[in-house]
């Protein structure tokens, strides 16, 4: 396997090709299972069920028909080790848009839930009110190792804070080929992104931030993502013991998608 599809993290782990992560297997209709599991027992990373549950709802729709829209909780910590099983509503399918609700299962409890939207393809009128536009190009900002099961290659550009510690305008691009002709492995593959980093401040006087709690993402356009993207995180709220902030997702020079994602605080230290 390539250098690219694959590499070596902390204490051993290896990050497996992002096309693997989000496999899916059919079950029976509207059941899938995932099919990537990790050796060692992680809390299970929110991007990855994530795109896992956008997979099995897209794997329900025609396939002219790609999402635009998805709204999640995150209910219960998952774990890596073991596979999750997603269950698709068919909520209805009208003449040009689909809705699906998905819910994402360990040990029989949920740990996720999705609304998810999808419409088939149109032409229309393109307008940005603002422009998001990197400093600097990929080759001039510092690489970082994300997590080390990450499937992800990630170059930073600014932090969230002095500290260094959370990326807020960062280039990154999977960790394989993602396959041509299969958007909905391309929206998956980006959602699966969107949950890495945050807006947000590692703490706030007292309080630590903690897990993400609901996450929503809008597909303006779905490019093909076989090279680097950019990524806009804003600094945006914390008030009762949890933080918001929003983010956009440029691809040369579009920008494709917009997310917010709210997250708790805790009390620290």
């Amino acid at each position: 396997m390539s250098e690219m599809a694959m590499s070596t993290g902390r204490a051993g782990l290896r990050a497996a090709p992002l096309t693997e992560v989000l496999e899916l297997e059919r079950i029976d209709r509207g059941f899938f299972r995932s099919v990537h599991r990790v050796a060692v027992e992680r809390p299970l990373y929110g991007g990855q069920v994530l795109a896992q549950a956008l997979m099995a709802c897209g794997a329900t729709v025609d396939a002219d028909r790609l999402p635009h829209s998805l709204h999640g909780y995150f209910l219960r910590k998952g774990n890596s080790a073991t596979s999750v099983m997603f269950r698709v509503e068919n909520d209805r399918d009208g003449r040009s848009y689909s809705a699906r609700r998905v819910v994402a299962l360990q040990d029989g409890e949920v740990i996720f839930s999705m609304a998810a939207s999808f419409r088939a393809a149109v032409a229309g009128e393109e307008h940005t009110t603002a422009e998001v536009l990197p400093v600097r190009s990929p080759e001039q900002c510092l690489a970082i190792d994300p997590r080390p099961e990450l499937a992800l290659q990630v170059r930073v550009q600014d932090w969230s804070s002095a500290e260094k510690f959370f990326p807020a305008r960062f280039w990154v691009r999977p960790n394989c080929a993602l396959p041509q002709g299969e958007p909905l492995v391309h929206a998956a593959a980006i959602a699966y992104m969107s949950d890495f980093s945050t807006g947000l401040r590692r703490r706030v006087g007292t309080e630590q931030l903690g897990p993400s709690l609901d996450h929503a993402l809008w597909f303006h356009r779905l490019p093909r993502w076989d090279d680097w993207i950019f990524v806009d995180h804003r600094p945006g709220v914390s008030a009762g013991m949890r933080g918001w902030y929003p983010g956009t997702i440029v691809h040369n020079g579009h920008v494709v998608a917009s997310l917010v994602q709210e997250m708790a605080y805790s009390r620290g230290s």
